[in-house]
């Protein structure tokens, strides 16, 4: 974003169009970065709750709408959902209400095929899941199960040699786990296969979180692919093909729709719809706020903010459903969300001994290119670097100019 104001700005607060003034802290950087976060997250925790709540009330076993017990195909639902999305995003775009990035790059079908397939069909696949999770088991025990999500991040991590195993990652492992076993312990209303499809969700979450950093923040290797709605935009197709396709292969459709009342008459339809269609609009709202704050921030931020809003999710699940929540089950949230933080603490540090090494051979190179200029010989690579260059480059990364 542009400054609105180049040079000296005048001490006196900013003068805004609509309340007459700013506050002296608005003038700062770094907080208006952080409001702008803190904000995005809160509404983030927002759609996510009334969505996960939504979801409950449709397709738990013990709920349903109108009377009419539970939602029949909750992965038609999703699909359904997805499409509905995809709309809402090209309307929003088409309205003018939000502006393409206008330095993306386009994507090449190899990069699609490479990129966003893999991201939408996981991602398709994670919700859907998810989704169809929710029939099964209670929505306190289905966010305690999804927060093992870093555990499945590290497997992954060790299996492509992204990350080297270490007994600070097998500690966080061995209490993200713990954790979990409490939870099923103090489980009373537990399900085998909700528990193993939600499980296989958590696997699938780790995942399409990578990939969409990639997508939204960029690589050495190209840029990002646009700004979060021309991410969805990409996204939802493959998503809803994903999800449609497995509502084909298990759901019975044509033997389970007609015999629902939630489509027994015209009425029922025209109300399942708005049903399905309200619920598209909260997961867009909530997806939309997910994507910016992935694309402001980074994955890190985003796992970190998550935890909490599983805490949040839970207690709304307890007020607001009347779900069971036991003294294990609260004692396994604890020593799983402990787990959770000690994760991105130790990400969080290596992320800042990575870019602390940038940072030094970013300042080794400019010491080079400074003696080559003053006619000094450059020693080759491997040789003793000289005291001079040394204490040059401690006086670069303390911002000093040169004693």
């Amino acid at each position: 974003m542009q400054p609105l104001i180049n040079g000296q700005q005048s001490p006196r607060p900013a003068r805004d169009t609509l309340f007459g003034w700013r506050p002296l802290w608005w003038q700062n950087k770094l907080l208006r970065a952080a409001a702008k976060n803190v904000g995005l997250i809160l509404t983030w925790y927002f759609f996510s709750t009334c969505l996960s709540i939504w979801l409950t009330q449709l397709l738990g076993k013990r709920h349903g709408i109108f009377g009419k017990g539970p939602f029949p195909a909750p992965l038609l639902m999703t699909s359904l959902q997805f499409a509905a999305q995809n709309l809402m995003a090209r309307l929003v775009m088409r309205c003018g209400l939000i502006r393409k990035v206008q330095d993306k790059e386009a994507l090449s079908w190899r990069q699609y095929a490479k990129e966003v397939v893999p991201n939408g069909v996981s991602t398709g696949l994670d919700i859907a899941i998810s989704n169809y999770s929710l029939s099964l088991i209670t929505l306190s025990f289905y966010t305690m199960c999804k927060s093992t999500t870093p555990v499945f991040l590290l497997i992954c991590a060790f299996i492509w040699g992204i990350e080297r195993p270490s007994w600070n990652l097998a500690v966080v492992v061995a209490i993200i786990c713990t954790g979990l076993i409490m939870l099923v312990a103090g489980e009373t209303q537990f399900n085998l296969i909700g528990f193993m499809l939600v499980m296989s969700a958590s696997m699938l979450s780790g995942l399409r979180w990578t990939i969409t950093q990639v997508l939204l923040q960029g690589t050495d290797a190209h840029g990002k692919s646009g700004g979060p709605l021309e991410v969805l935009l990409q996204l939802t197709p493959v998503m809803a093909l994903t999800a449609g396709a497995c509502s084909l292969a298990t759901e019975q459709l044509w033997y389970t729709l007609p015999r629902s009342p939630y489509f027994a008459s015209p009425s029922h339809l025209l109300v399942t719809g708005l049903v399905i269609l309200f619920g598209g609009a909260i997961a867009f709202l909530m997806v939309w706020t997910e994507f910016t704050v992935i694309a402001e921030t980074s994955a890190l931020t985003f796992m970190v903010a998550g935890t909490f809003k599983e805490i949040v999710t839970v207690m709304a699940a307890v007020l607001f459903l009347g779900e069971d929540f036991t003294l294990i089950n609260a004692m396994g949230l604890m020593v799983l969300v402990s787990g959770v933080i000690f994760f991105n603490y130790f990400r969080y540090q290596k992320s800042l001994q990575t870019d602390l090494g940038m940072k030094k051979s970013h300042s080794l190179d400019i010491v080079e290119e400074g003696r080559q200029d003053r006619g000094h010989h450059v020693p080759p690579p491997g040789s003793p670097s000289p005291a001079k260059a040394t204490g040059l480059t401690n006086v670069i990364l303390r911002g000093h100019p040169e004693g």
